[in-house]
């Protein structure tokens, strides 16, 4: 019982670790193909994690040292079928007329090693059922793969890490393992019966995605952002080969990019960035919207909130390295310019939180919704 409670203990510190790298990549999945998330296929995608994390860390720790492994004499496999049950016979009296017997052979270490084994394996079939909706023979064929991968990994002491398996390679637990997953796909009707399906959570999905919230208009910005950041880079990286770096050569550089990126790029796209489109939103006004509309919302945007502050960062910059303002100065200027821009970003985030449009949208008349209606 230590060996398996020491396992979960593990599995569940290193799960906010290894959530965290799930985390943005299933968003932006999440994100790209029903345009919103459902908490509640979160709570089933995540607890699907965790159960995954477990099973695997049951079935390799603890981790003994390498020198321990390396004198090891057992061997390192069984390829006999069921030989499970000749064993539970020869360690316990068991006899099917004599009752007696019974209890004791449950406590039987075989017996106690079967039945985890089976146990293992039944939240897999529950999930590949229920929520995955797959059939039985794919849920046989998933289990199988999914045992065959944890037998192969203590066959191969960790994937070569240690200098041979540090526990039996063994076909009873293929077979039992499979076996467990075949118990829960019959077992997924229970959760069938009272929860909704995978289809009624897409539907319940679809409605909120008609709405753009804070989050999606975050992960929009991270794309978009992320994108330009790689073409920014990239220039900078290529052209530094090839001129002299100045102030003006990377000026000029960030002005074109953010030009096309921000500006261009969207007109050809018919008002979508990258982002935008990527996560299926367009723009919407009650007026035509047009390309000088477009020019409008982008430049406002652009200008107001990453122009402007840098306009004033760069012009406090030349004014100290032309040793008109101390240093002293330029550091406070520095820092009042940056409160003021946080400030101004968290105005307009409460803005968007109480659903108040901000100065680009009043000035275009153009505000994002959802284009997944289109694209259906």
């Amino acid at each position: 019982m230590s060996t398996f409670s020491y396992a979960i203990k593990m599995a569940i510190l290193l799960f906010p670790i290894v959530g965290l790298l799930f985390t943005i990549p299933y968003m932006i999945h999440q994100y790209h193909k029903y345009g919103s998330i459902s908490a509640y296929r979160s709570i089933i995608l995540y607890s699907f994690l965790l159960y995954l994390m477990t099973a695997y860390f049951l079935v390799i720790l603890p981790l003994p040292s390498i020198e321990t492994v390396s004198k090891m004499t057992t061997p390192s496999y069984n390829l006999v079928p069921f030989h499970f049950i000749s064993e539970i016979f020869s360690l316990s009296s068991f006899s099917v007329s004599d009752f007696a017997t019974y209890f004791p052979t449950l406590q039987n270490p075989a017996v106690c090693e079967s039945l985890f084994n089976i146990l293992l394996t039944i939240p897999f079939g529950l999930y590949l059922h229920y929520y995955f909706e797959f059939n039985f023979k794919k849920t046989v064929f998933y289990t199988f793969c999914l045992t065959l991968f944890f037998e192969i990994t203590q066959l191969s002491g960790l994937y070569f890490i240690y200098p041979r398996g540090y526990r039996v390679f063994d076909v009873d637990d293929l077979i039992l393992n499979t076996f467990g997953g075949i118990l829960g796909y019959f077992i997924a009707f229970i959760p069938l019966k009272f929860l909704p399906t995978k289809k009624e959570i897409d539907e319940e999905v679809k409605e909120k995605a008609k709405k753009v919230s804070l989050l999606k208009r975050g992960m929009t910005f991270g794309v978009d952002f992320f994108l330009y950041g790689i073409f920014l880079f990239a220039s900078y990286y290529l052209i530094h080969n090839y001129i002299e770096d100045t102030i003006g050569i990377y000026l000029g550089i960030f002005l074109i990019w953010t030009i096309f990126y921000f500006l261009i790029l969207p007109i050809l796209l018919k008002g979508k960035t990258i982002g935008m489109k990527f996560f299926h939103l367009r723009f919407n006004s009650e007026k035509k919207i047009t390309w000088y509309r477009i020019i409008a919302y982008y430049f406002w945007k652009i200008f107001f909130y990453l122009f402007v502050p840098l306009a004033f960062l760069f012009g406090g910059y030349l004014l100290w390295k032309i040793k008109k303002i101390s240093t002293n100065f330029f550091e406070y200027y520095s820092i009042v310019i940056a409160a003021l821009t946080l400030m101004t970003y968290l105005i307009a985030l409460l803005k968007r939180i109480f659903g108040m449009p901000l100065s680009y949208e009043k000035i275009s008349h153009i505000t994002i919704v959802s284009s997944l209606d289109e694209t259906s």
